[in-house]
């Protein structure tokens, strides 16, 4: 009994050993937001004695064994004005992810530093981890070190990836974040819906995927890549998706066993804080307001009667109010009660007890780390996914939505009241916040033991939809109906012809009985019914 035991308990836990290992992170693109949410999983696997290379624009401003950058391969410069962006309907959306793809692929892949990483044979992996938003060619690195590829998507997954998965990802009731709407789309929403996703499953193999193609050919040339599949079969052959996303924070929806939700990778236990920060925090006997919309809305870029209502309405509020910015005017007066920096730890201030409300753009970032922490939210979103994820927290109940372009101080001023003085806000954060947390581990732990899954299991093609080599035709089974409408329009018709048959020889019989008969109409009548 106990020598069985023992060879079980060992053979659990031999099975269960990943063996150190070689792995690619290709994630060149330089948009910080996406990036921010893996490099945590990086880290900690390289902590874990797997050597880690990642090919990204955000290198680590500090040392960690086994840990390797490649890269930037951009110039810092500053970010893009939002406020160019904010105008975006439910179809420009999609096609300006296209052309921001395309234009930060060109930029980034014709790089020296990135030239010469393809074109060197000098490295073997193990693994490849890529993102596919915007740069659905990076899942060539997998041909080139013949390793299976794990895709990271920095949100729920939207229809041009699920399409690749053969992940159902149904109109009617899963919305794509582009057409902001909620999961409960009345008729409009569902045309916007449609339209939206019937653009990325086939407008974009035509518009989009060509130039896709075009930038993986000129720049992605390395030894033997003639032999190379065509992409969308390598789009196919993706082992594993991790998805920056939960459904306490998103939405429910079917998911595939080779998908795995591991959102708030990057939320860690918080730490000290500064001692001006705590000071200030521990001092707010009415409580602290935190105010920041991320790393790409730059309060400075807004017009200034914009932002003339925020810094009137927080600084005629008893709270303290702590502010992501930094004025361009160096001279400008703030109320006393308002702090300003050009960075803060979110997190840790986010988990201090005084903070009893954050002010946020609605970044998937900012409302997992919202609701970890249990904080209702006022959120003012601009653009992509943020009006969608502030529409679900408002269905949810733990925030309200304030449309940026309807803004008024009374409107801004009369959000922040409600949400503070209405405690089922408070309540309905501390709900989802447990909903959250309840999970049998933490989604960091979760995406590092499925990274090594894959590892373990030479790519893990078993967690692969068998659909993936269905056409459209075979898949929704419109060859099948095509050939029950024949078979039955046929039955049909033959019925109609027996039918009709039946009817007139019936006919003809009646009136046969009914009109008197000589020997010759006699004759006639049983010759038409033998014929």
């Amino acid at each position: 009994m106990l020598p069985s035991v023992f060879f079980c308990s060992v053979l659990c836990i031999t099975t269960t050993i990943t063996r150190a290992s070689n792995i690619l992170v290709f994630m060149p693109l330089p948009i910080k937001s996406h990036f921010r949410g893996f490099q945590p999983l990086f880290e900690t696997l390289s902590n874990r004695g797997h050597n880690v290379t990642v090919v990204s624009s955000y290198p680590l401003d500090h040392s960690v064994a086994n840990y390797t950058d490649i890269g930037p391969f951009i110039d810092k410069t500053r970010a893009k004005n939002v406020m160019d962006l904010v105008r975006m309907n439910f179809i420009t959306s999609v096609q300006l992810k296209w052309r921001i793809g395309i234009q930060l692929s060109e930029m980034v892949m014709s790089h020296r530093n990135m030239k010469q990483f393809v074109q060197s044979n000098s490295n073997s992996y193990d693994l490849v981890m890529v993102e596919t938003f915007g740069q659905e060619y990076a899942v060539a690195m997998g041909h080139k070190f013949n390793a299976p590829v794990i895709n990271l998507a920095p949100a729920m997954i939207w229809t041009s990836i699920s399409k690749w998965l053969h992940v159902p990802s149904t109109f009617s009731y899963i919305p794509d974040a582009c057409t902001q709407p909620t999961t409960n789309m009345g008729f409009v929403e569902r045309l916007k819906n449609t339209i939206t996703g019937l653009m990325q499953l086939y407008v974009e193999n035509y518009l989009y995927l060509p130039k896709t193609k075009e930038v993986m050919n000129t720049y992605l040339k390395y030894r033997n890549w003639e032999s190379r599949p065509p992409l969308e079969n390598m789009l196919n052959n993706v082992s594993l998706t991790l998805v920056n996303s939960h459904n306490a924070i998103g939405i429910s929806r079917p998911y595939l066993p080779g998908i795995i939700e591991v959102g708030g990778m990057h939320i860690k236990d918080p730490k000290s804080l500064p001692k001006n920060l705590q000071t200030f925090l521990d001092a707010a006997n009415q409580g602290v307001i935190f105010f920041s919309f991320g790393t790409l809305v730059n309060l400075n870029d807004l017009p200034k009667e914009k932002l003339k209502i925020f810094i009137n309405v927080l600084g005629r509020l008893k709270q303290k109010v702590i502010i992501k910015w930094t004025p361009e005017d160096s001279n400008v007066k703030l109320p006393q009660n308002i702090m300003t920096g050009s960075w803060f730890p979110q997190r840790d201030i986010l988990a201090h007890p005084n903070v009893i409300l954050f002010i946020t753009h609605g970044g998937l970032h900012s409302l997992e780390e919202t609701v970890c922490n249990a904080k209702p939210v006022v959120g003012v979103p601009f653009f992509a996914e943020q009006n969608f994820n502030m529409k679900i927290v408002e269905e949810i109940g733990y925030g309200k939505l304030v449309n940026f372009f309807e803004i008024t101080e009374e409107s801004f001023e009369n959000t922040i009241k409600e949400v503070l003085s209405n405690e089922m806000f408070k309540e309905k954060a501390i709900i989802q916040s447990h909903v959250y947390k309840d999970q049998p581990m933490k989604p960091l732990d979760h995406a590092v033991y499925w990274v090594e899954y894959v590892i373990r299991y030479g790519g893990a093609g078993h967690l692969k939809s068998d659909s993936i080599g269905l056409n459209d035709l075979q898949y929704f089974l419109f060859d099948v109906l095509l050939i029950l409408l024949l078979s039955i329009g046929l039955i049909a018709w033959l019925c109609n012809f027996i039918f009709a048959k039946c009817i007139y020889l019936v006919k003809l019989s009646l009136d046969s009985c009914t009109t008197p008969s000589t020997p010759d109409t006699t004759t006639s009548q049983i010759k038409t019914l033998m014929d």
